[in-house]
């Protein structure tokens, strides 16, 4: 086949392999290869058979871990890579209410479609190991804790069995209970925070856009936030990308904090508050509940202004909701609020503090009361809105930043010295006198020492006319309290712990004496208006003086504690455990741990999902399905559409109803939250999976899929698989170790692909026109698999010259014939050393998921081979095999072509040679007197008696030396050699 046809070849090797099983996982035990038992898991997240099909951004991440599993079968490895379908759920469902036919007839529609378009790609599934039905049951955890042993047994035996039930809800892992959730009447259900969208005019519904409200309805839940101390410090041992990291500890949400209890002034009320921010307690002057909070109306009877109260709160609770969750506090900085008229006595004895109510306080946050104070920015732009009086305790300190020259120099000891800030404003016009130093480069105001027999007014008088002359200053006012800096005294060569007291003069006149020409050189001094001064100055110590003197009141978040007097003049940085101590010591605290995340809602009002397998009872009392009664299947209904009245359409089924049986079902993370188990044994008809396979196979080695699953089913799995540990299911803490996450593809227009926009490119079409190995390879080389970048029909036909060079290169070393037989010869030193560099190169890059580099290293080695005379056949054939996990079609049929009788896809991948990665000749420059007049090739292992003589009379250099003496050689091996003439 002299052609390059894609089409004929990459039809017949999917025949083979399909055929041969090429990609069937093994038994865990191979006996007879040195490999046997070595495994390894890789898994793509399932897609969502929601559509008419894919388009060519879904299968970048299905050809991403592809290429990484054939590596990994060639490397020895007994490979687990199977595919699957997330069939439940509002995606498959929406889509098929949207085409008015019944979801299962929708969902095996559309498999069959994207089975098709799976095939046509080359991707290396286990497809035996696929659920044709899509329903294994329900393979359920009882995650229930019985507490009985809290009550006495007597206790216990009296309650009737619904008392029971409802005092256990508040222990079991699954729960039923009433809350305010995200209600969508457009999709009929609620939804969980990760499923909403902050649009305009409100929130709505990531799936279709519709509009979401709050309701209090009943629901069932799963408590992960037992879990939410494990969920994070699992994280550590796993290979994901920070930013995944870090978004999962942010959803989680983790406050260590402190619980103060106060009584309210003339009421037996208590109440109760957490606080994160307890090192600055003393500055405490006034408390906000949340609008929503069950105390409030308690807390409003007996005043006159009750009903305004709870009119402004309900205002602010309806205006937070249109907010997603956890949202309202971050970005809209919330802080509408009321006074209830009510004081709490503080147990610090700060006095009596009033009570507010604003939206930044969050009822089902820690106590949903809060202490605040001017130490939190949330809080002082409340008290300054409101004209709240605050309290300062904390003394703002300034840190110079690293890389400068005046940065804090570590391993030196600091010198403290008191000094004083004198900002000078001119005697008629709006002016600030400007001094620089021309030593440091510091600008900003005068400064200096406050000697021991001085007070700050009459030191900052005595630098006035020291530094600048003026003879008539006159002192205004304090500009607040002490400004702390640590930095290094470049002049002094010693780190500085500096305590600035600001202070602001005014000079009478400019009547000047002359200063001495030693001051003169320190300070370089400009009369500067309030805006230049803003930029004039260099240090953040200085600009905190500034905002003072422009009265650009700001919160001191961080710096040098004043009160309580026992940790006076301490860093709040350093001393925050103490202060907890201290205050539970002396008990006016306990310690307590809140987490942002809540309880995940774990019910649908709707129809295409998991059956819930409980039953309610005449009595109200909810029992498990007995084994026998399981798998429970969903039952065939008339109408799979939303009621709209918050339940689901098995609601209206009266077979199920009478039953008692769930109406509610499970949401769409509850299949995925642990499918990955099922692929380990999926011909398993009594349990999940053998435990002896799930010791083997562990948990997914490699794990691939959207960035966008972040606080979803990436989470809800880790917390899923965790139960599942705890109940001696599975064996691993974790359910994917590494994770990898592909860019979007976006569309010519660079906006998202969608029917909307018209900018859907059908994977199916272009590997018609250019190859399955084309499109492979175009996707992997356009950009870092992690980047979302823009499809382009014209860069794709790079990709496909570059395997169009591969078989025309093959093309030659296939030729018998005379002219050509010479490529068949051993391959010159240069290509070997970029051969096996490459494969090097290649191998870390698959294994790195950096597989746009990887095939660039392949274009130059190709270009390379594309230039010799002579290759050798051993070398080419490793060069294919490095190939084939990106291209598998054409390096097969070549492979084939060559004479081999076994599939490339089941061959060794080649080690590189580290021997044959070394340079054995190197190019050196040479020079006369230093200056560089031509280069030559040199064997390494050269003598430099015989270098300097070859040198010596080649033409380049012979003109250079022709008549002149040479007094010097100097010779740096593998650089350069110089002759000194």
């Amino acid at each position: 086949m002299n052609e390059y046809d894609h089409l004929k070849i990459e039809k017949k090797w999917q025949s083979v392999w399909a055929k041969k099983k090429a990609y069937k996982t093994g038994q865990f035990v191979k006996s007879g290869k040195a490999s046997a038992g070595k495994k390894y898991y890789v898994l793509d997240m399932f897609p969502y058979p929601s559509g008419t099909g894919l388009h060519v951004g879904h299968p970048k991440g299905y050809i991403g871990s592809d290429i990484f599993a054939r590596m990994k079968r060639m490397q020895g490895f007994n490979v687990l890579h199977p595919m699957g379908y997330d069939a439940f759920g509002l995606p498959a469902e929406q889509y098929a209410l949207e085409h008015n036919i019944s979801p299962k007839k929708a969902v095996e529609e559309n498999i069959k479609t994207f089975e098709k378009q799976l095939s046509i790609i080359g991707l290396s599934y286990d497809w035996d190991r696929i659920e044709k039905s899509g329903n294994i049951g329900n393979s359920y955890v009882n995650a229930v804790t019985d507490n009985t042993e809290i009550f006495s047994a007597l206790e216990w035996k009296s309650k009737t069995e619904k008392e029971k039930q409802d005092i256990l809800m508040k222990y079991r892992l699954a729960y039923e209970g009433y809350s305010e959730v995200n209600w969508c009447p457009g999709l009929g259900t609620v939804l969980a925070n990760d499923e909403i969208l902050e649009a305009p005019k409100g929130l709505v519904s990531e799936r279709g856009g519709f509009p979401v409200e709050k309701k209090i309805m009943r629901q069932w839940f799963l408590r992960i936030t037992a879990y939410a101390d494990r969920l994070l410090t699992g994280l550590d041992g796993l290979n994901w990308s920070e930013h995944i990291k870090e978004i999962q500890k942010n959803w989680i949400g983790k406050s260590e904090g402190l619980i103060f209890s106060a009584k309210v002034k003339d009421t037996d009320i208590t109440i109760k508050t957490f606080s994160t921010h307890f090192e600055a307690c003393y500055a405490d002057t006034f408390f906000v509940i949340a609008p929503d909070h069950e105390l409030l109306p308690k807390l409003l009877e007996g005043l006159p202004q009750k009903d305004e109260v709870l009119k402004k709160a309900k205002e602010i609770v309806t205006r937070r909701n249109s907010f997603p969750e956890g949202k309202n506090v971050e970005e809209h900085k919330e802080i509408d609020g009321i006074f209830t008229g009510r004081y709490a006595i503080d147990p610090l004895g700060n006095g009596n503090l009033p009570i507010w109510v604003a939206g930044f306080a969050l009822a089902n946050y820690g106590t949903g009361i809060v202490k605040c104070s001017a130490h939190d920015e949330r809080d002082f732009a409340f008290a300054k809105k409101y004209n709240i009086p605050l309290k300062e305790v904390i003394e703002p300190l300034v840190i110079r930043p690293n890389g400068l020259e005046d940065s804090v120099k570590l391993e030196t000891p600091f010198k403290e010295r008191k000094a004083v800030v004198a900002v000078i404003k001119h005697w008629s016009q709006d002016k600030y006198l400007g001094v620089e130093w021309g030593n440091t480069g510091w600008r900003g105001f005068v400064i200096g020492g406050i000697e021991e027999e001085e007070d700050a007014v009459s030191s900052g008088l005595r630098e006035i006319v020291e530094e600048t002359g003026y003879k008539n200053p006159k002192f205004i006012k304090s500009l607040g309290g002490m400004v702390h800096a640590k930095f290094y005294q470049t002049i002094k060569k010693e780190n500085r712990f500096a305590h600035f007291e600001p202070l602001l003069f005014q000079l009478k006149n400019d009547e000047r004496l002359d200063i001495s020409g030693e001051e003169e050189k320190l300070h370089k001094l400009s009369w500067l208006s309030p805006a230049e001064f803003e930029s004039f100055i260099t240090n953040q110590d200085m600009k905190i003086i500034w905002d003072r003197v422009m009265e650009r009141e700001k919160p001191i978040l961080n710096g040098i504690l004043n009160e309580p007097s026992e940790f006076k003049g301490r860093e709040v940085s350093t001393v925050r455990e103490e202060i907890a101590n201290w205050l539970v010591e002396k008990g006016f605290a306990v310690r307590q741990v809140n987490y942002k995340m809540r309880d995940a809602v774990f019910a649908r009002q709707r129809y295409w999902g998991e059956p819930i397998p409980l039953r309610h009872d005449k009595n109200g009392i909810i029992h498990e399905l007995l084994e026998k009664d399981l798998p429970l299947i969903l039952p065939e209904v008339k109408s799979y559409r939303p009621t709209g009245t918050g339940e689901s359409p098995l609601a209206n089924v009266h077979a199920w109803v009478k039953k008692g049986l769930e109406t509610n079902t499970m949401p769409g993370w509850a299949g995925s939250s642990w499918y990955f188990l099922r692929y380990m044994d999926p011909k398993n008809k009594k349990v999940f999976a053998d435990k002896k396979t799930i010791e083997y196979w562990k948990n997914v080695d490699m794990y691939v899929g959207g960035a966008e699953h972040a606080t979803g089913h990436l989470l809800y799995s880790r917390f899923w698989h965790k139960i599942l540990k705890d109940y001696g299911l599975t064996v691993t803490e974790e359910p994917f170790q590494a994770l990898h996450n592909p860019g979007m593809m976006f569309g010519a227009d660079n906006r998202k692909m969608s029917k909307r926009w018209g900018n859907v490119v059908n994977p199916d079409d272009v590997v018609k026109t250019y190859g399955a190995d084309t499109f492979r390879v175009y996707e992997m080389f356009m950009g870092p698999f992690n980047a979302s970048l823009p499809w382009s029909m014209d860069n794709i036909i790079g990709s496909r010259r570059f395997l169009e060079k591969v078989w025309k290169v093959s093309r030659g070393i296939l030729d018998t014939s005379p002219k050509m037989s010479r490529r068949l010869l051993d391959t010159n030193q240069k290509l070997e050393i970029l051969l096996h560099k490459t494969i090097k190169k290649v191998t870390e890059d698959i294994e790195n998921f950096n597989f746009n580099t990887a095939v660039s290293s392949m274009m130059i080695l190709v270009n390379e081979f594309e230039k010799q005379k002579k290759i050798n056949k051993k070398d080419w054939e490793m060069f294919l095999k490095i190939l084939s996990p990106f291209a598998p079609h054409i390096t097969e049929e070549i492979w084939h072509e060559l004479g081999h009788k076994t599939l490339l896809v089941t061959e060794s991948w080649p080690k590189p040679d580290k021997n044959k990665m070394k340079e054995k000749e190197v190019k050196i420059a040479v020079q006369i007197n230093s200056k560089v007049r031509a280069e030559c090739t040199v064997a390494l292992n050269m003598k430099e008696e015989n270098i300097v003589n070859m040198v010596k009379i080649l033409p380049a250099v012979e003109k250079w030396l022709s008549g002149k003496e040479i007094k010097k050689v100097i010779y740096i091996s593998g650089k350069l050699i110089n002759f000194v003439v």
